[in-house]
């Protein structure tokens, strides 16, 4: 698992690190509530077949952003790529490293923020569209870096169960 404390250049007690992270999830919460809000609006007014052409675009918006992002990797390995998502996550998930091994790495994420933040807002099935898009980002990173997942914490699993496994 990674805390705040493993990015942050100063020790935070885990109270203050507590504060913090409610505060963060607090502006989550109403971004998010903005944000289904508003979708909700559109779908009403024009249709589920408008909602699916924006769930579209922002998959593709995002695979596009992480073939931005690998440039300012100057390695694009598995073990590059898994401490991104690992400082990325830092604060905001929980997790457990089960396999890590320099061709096939393991996860079983405990905690999701984003989980929490939609399921509060009843609108899992937007939140999910952020769990979707974790396989597309990954080819879009590496080509030979396949992702696997049977669970999410956005549907109601107990975990997500986050697989990479680099193809040589």
């Amino acid at each position: 698992m990674c805390t705040l404390n493993n990015i942050i250049p100063i020790k935070l007690e885990k109270d203050t690190e507590k504060i913090i992270l409610d505060k963060i999830k607090s502006k989550m919460i109403s971004g998010a509530a903005l944000y289904v809000s508003t979708l909700r609006w559109i779908e009403n007014k024009y249709g589920e077949e408008v909602i699916e052409e924006i769930r579209q675009y922002q998959l593709k918006r995002n695979i596009d952003r992480w073939k931005e992002k690998k440039s300012e990797f100057k390695e694009k390995n598995l073990d590059v790529f898994c401490k991104y998502m690992e400082n990325s996550c830092a604060g905001t998930h929980e997790w457990k490293k089960i396999v890590d091994k320099k061709n096939r790495k393991k996860y079983k994420f405990t905690r999701c923020m984003w989980a929490e933040v939609f399921r509060s807002l009843n609108a899992e099935d937007i939140g999910y569209w952020i769990c979707e898009a974790d396989g597309p980002a990954t080819k879009a990173f590496n080509p030979k870096i396949k992702f696997k997942r049977t669970k999410t914490l956005m549907k109601g699993d107990d975990c997500c169960n986050h697989e990479y496994i680099l193809e040589e």
